[in-house]
Parts: C-alpha cells; structure tokens; sequence
C-alpha cells in the first residue's frame, strides 16, 4: 500500500513539471458570397488578454509578421490584396525594434476576394507571433482546409 501511495505521488508531481503550452490566438474562417464566382474569405482571430500579434505590412527588421500562404490552385484566383482590421489595431513606432509597427488585440480579421472557376478546396496556412508587455511567444502556425462552392 505504501508502494502505491509513493507511485502515486510521484505520478501527481511529476504530471505537475510538465509546463502548459500557451496559445493565445484563436484562428477561425467564414466564405461570404459576393456575386456568382466571387468570394471574400474572412479569417478571425481571437487573442486572449494580454497578448498582440502583429499586422501583415510591417518593414523587415522587426517582428513576425502574420503571413498567408496558399497551396496552387487553378480552380481559385486570389483578387487583389489582403486587407486587414481590428477593434483595438494600434500603429506605433515600437521602442524595442525601433521602426513602425501595426499591433492587434483582443481581435484580429483579415479578408482575401477569391475568383471561383469551379468548386474547390483552398489550402492555406497562416504565421503569426503573440507577444505580451514582457516577451513574445516563438513563431507559430495554423492550417486551414477551406471548401468554397
């Protein structure tokens, strides 16, 4: 009995040592028809408090930017730029790199128009980092497979 008291104490505390993976962004999608073969594509993030990830034109030398990219695909024709818009995005001249820099909290929404030929399903993937006001979380990425009709 003490063997398996010892076993599962040690158990409780070592389960305790592992460190919890912090993932401040949330990433969802939606499709909005805009006319027979066009199509908006609306990519929301979440960000927990007190976290930022940061805007996709910003100059080299700085952070990661948060960056689309999209599998080849002759069914779908990507329309213009992406745009990209928040309820708190902030552009500031940032004290640590020392250059202008555009920040999202609480929520970020970027949209791509897409031209559909034929149904299809895009494959995309985003980068993007979180930081908090005392250190930045390394790169990471989110996958989407995103059926369009």
């Amino acid at each position: 009995m003490k063997h398996l008291a010892f076993l599962l104490f040690l158990l409780l505390a070592g389960s305790s040592a592992f460190a919890q993976i912090v993932k401040p962004l949330h990433w969802s999608y939606k499709v909005e028809k805009i006319k027979a073969d066009e199509y908006k594509i609306v990519f929301t993030a979440l960000i927990d408090k007190p976290w930022h990830t940061y805007g996709m034109y910003i100059p080299d030398g700085g952070p990661v930017r948060t960056g689309f990219t999209y599998d080849k695909n002759a069914d779908i024709e990507l329309i213009g730029k992406m745009t990209e818009a928040g309820p708190k995005m902030e552009e500031k001249m940032d004290d640590v790199f020392g250059i202008k820099l555009k920040t999202f909290e609480e929520k970020a929404i970027f949209e791509q128009r897409v031209k559909l030929k034929k149904k299809t399903t895009l494959k995309c993937a985003v980068e993007f980092m979180a930081c908090d006001d005392k250190s930045c979380l390394p790169p990471d990425t989110k996958k989407f497979e995103i059926i369009i009709e």
